[in-house]
């Protein structure tokens, strides 16, 4: 199709084609992305990712596939499609560099107020009838918390800095754009209500993580970013705070291996703040975002 073809289209069916397009994506580029790989390490290379074996380049390479697959290739797609200005259409626009100041500072003074709330979570507990379904998020939690130790458990500096990249600077391109480049406005235009557009996307952008032991912190974070692209106007904003993020992470990870090596860095519990630490951090952020939504474009 041509660019721009769909741009004539009411919101709510370019929110469901959204939707459509990022499925069909996901299942096409990551088929690409495996067949591109067999001639390197063979079939049963791949059939051992499936029982959570496997090589920790090749689980690499599928996670940058699937984050291509997933975000970043439907997000041009759809931009391409709806507006014959498909980088000014996910919020690409030019950004003031004291409202990124203020962005990144309101992810870093949160974070102690995120860190509680990840505690809680965790601590939750459901119905005895729903008990099935409690035993597999805490399944799923630690598959994936096992995944991402695998991932990141290493001293060479050369694979830190592709784990940067991974970690890092890929999620805040990708789920940028596709989060809040894509779904967030289209959603708005439809609903007409920011408000809402900003937290349906935050619940979405946390949701398709399938952590839902860890479903709180990333919620919260979903909705500070969806304010810092209304009131900045542009992508970039929401781009340095979660790639800031996600780096601290890392850090934090980095930091109890070298120190501390028998903490488990990705435990939830961990060292988590005190009420009154999580209260502060929640009214500081509060401040920060005054600020930031004082300072719109």
């Amino acid at each position: 199709m041509k660019k721009g073809a769909l741009s004539h289209t009411m919101p709510f069916v370019q929110f469901l084609l959204i939707f459509i397009i990022v499925l069909l994506s996901s299942v096409l580029v990551t088929l690409i992305g495996v067949l591109m790989a067999l001639p390197v390490v063979g079939l049963n290379g791949i059939m051992e990712i499936a029982t959570a074996g496997g090589s920790i380049a090749v689980l690499k390479y599928l996670q940058v596939v699937q984050s291509f697959s997933i975000f970043v290739v439907p997000s041009f797609i759809v931009a391409w499609l709806f507006s014959y200005r498909p980088m000014h259409w996910l919020w690409f626009r030019a950004a003031n560099w004291r409202l990124v100041v203020i962005s990144v500072l309101l992810i870093f003074v949160a974070q102690p107020f995120t860190a509680w709330s990840a505690q809680w979570n965790a601590s939750l507990t459901l119905p005895e009838s729903l008990r099935g379904i409690e035993m597999w998020m805490k399944t799923a939690e630690e598959s994936a918390s096992g995944i991402i130790f695998r991932f990141l458990d290493t001293t060479n500096p050369w694979v830190i800095l592709f784990n940067v990249f991974m970690i890092a600077v890929l999620p805040a391109f990708g789920e940028e754009m596709l989060f809040r480049g894509a779904i967030q406005p289209t959603f708005q235009r439809w609903v007409k209500n920011h408000h809402l557009a900003i937290w349906f996307t935050a619940f979405v952008f946390s949701a398709m993580h399938m952590q839902f032991l860890t479903f709180l912190p990333r919620f919260i974070l979903g909705g500070l970013l969806g304010y810092m692209l209304v009131y900045g106007g542009s992508i970039w904003y929401p781009i340095a705070a979660h790639f800031l993020n996600n780096l601290m992470s890392l850090v934090v990870f980095h930091y109890y291996r070298a120190f501390k090596p028998d903490v488990n860095p990705l435990d939830p519990n961990l060292d988590a703040p005190s009420w009154w630490l999580a209260i502060g951090s929640l009214l500081v952020a509060c401040y920060v975002w005054w600020l930031l939504r004082s300072r719109r474009t």
